[in-house]
């Protein structure tokens, strides 16, 4: 088997110092790609990739993911081509609609969503690389035609496998997923909250042919009434279906049984940037796939 590539996911919460300081540390240990991830609390994407590129010699840095609804394609493509020009050919737009609830709540048009991402991908091809983040059916068929890759919001075999059956031209497929070592204290409730937000977000279709439709409604509930805590009920469906986490060696394993699957990469989700001993752990996972 080959080894996947890795990406680390970094999100517009940490200090410049703890960023530069990480991103070095995980390209020292084998990490060849760094994302950055988009939620309209945090910073913006961009300034975070310009730190990356800043802070790094040779890895790939891209948008993991921004949201072709609420960001101009315009001005998408002109930062990336700004990106370019000063740091080279190491960068890759991942696009998609973004959380269709979110939308609502900023009341930006969720029609024409399609439309609109195809628009996207037309404008921002030729600038650098176009990534696609999917999770339903239609999405998918849609990443798999138009774009250079495709990332899948999903890190769990069954789900990767039911996500293959929609794709429909060979493309560099990646996933995603919130990620942590465990036994993890400090981080353990963002890696439930960052979970659940993924599985109260997932496609209808996906959810119905999963027959996982009772405890996501339980837990959408949940989230839209900022009942964190009660998450734990939940604790042990959301690791196993919605997280990369465990020991070492279950993270690995996890890893190793996606690249079966045909994964060309496995990008480790927030909270794992924030892990306690993240070089140590980097370097452990990066070792055991041969990295």
């Amino acid at each position: 088997m080959v080894a996947p590539e890795l990406g680390i996911n970094f999100n517009g919460n940490l200090s410049r110092e703890e960023v530069a300081a990480k991103a070095r540390a995980a390209e020292r240990n084998g990490v060849r790609y760094l994302w950055v991830g988009e939620s309209k609390p945090l910073v913006h994407p961009f300034p975070i990739m310009t730190l990356l590129a800043e802070s790094t010699t040779h890895a790939t840095i891209g948008s993991a993911i921004l949201s072709a609804m609420s960001n101009r394609c315009f001005h998408i493509a002109k930062a990336f081509r700004v990106l370019r020009e000063a740091y080279g050919q190491r960068f890759i737009a991942g696009i998609a609609p973004g959380d269709l609830h979110g939308l609502k709540v900023e009341c930006i048009a969720s029609r024409g969503v399609v439309a609109r991402l195809e628009k996207c991908i037309s404008r921002i091809k030729g600038v650098v690389p176009v990534f696609v983040g999917a999770s339903g059916p239609k999405l998918i068929e849609l990443a798999s035609i138009r774009g250079e890759g495709v990332i899948l919001n999903y890190a769990h075999p069954e789900f990767i496998k039911w996500a293959l059956r929609h794709v429909r031209r060979e493309r560099y497929l990646a996933c995603i997923a919130p990620a942590l070592v465990l036994p993890d204290k400090e981080n353990m409730a963002e890696l439930m909250g960052a979970a659940a937000v993924v599985a109260s977000g997932a496609n209808p279709v996906f959810i119905a042919d999963m027959g996982i439709e009772e405890k996501v409604t339980e837990i959408r509930n949940m989230v839209k009434r900022d009942r964190w805590d009660e998450l734990a009920e939940h604790e042990n469906f959301l690791l196993e279906y919605f997280t990369i986490s465990g020991s070492v060696d279950e993270v690995v394993e996890r890893i190793e049984e996606l690249a079966k699957l045909g994964m060309k990469q496995v990008i480790l989700g927030s909270p794992f940037v924030k892990s306690i001993a993240f070089e140590k752990i980097i370097n452990s996972i990066s070792e055991r796939l041969g990295v």
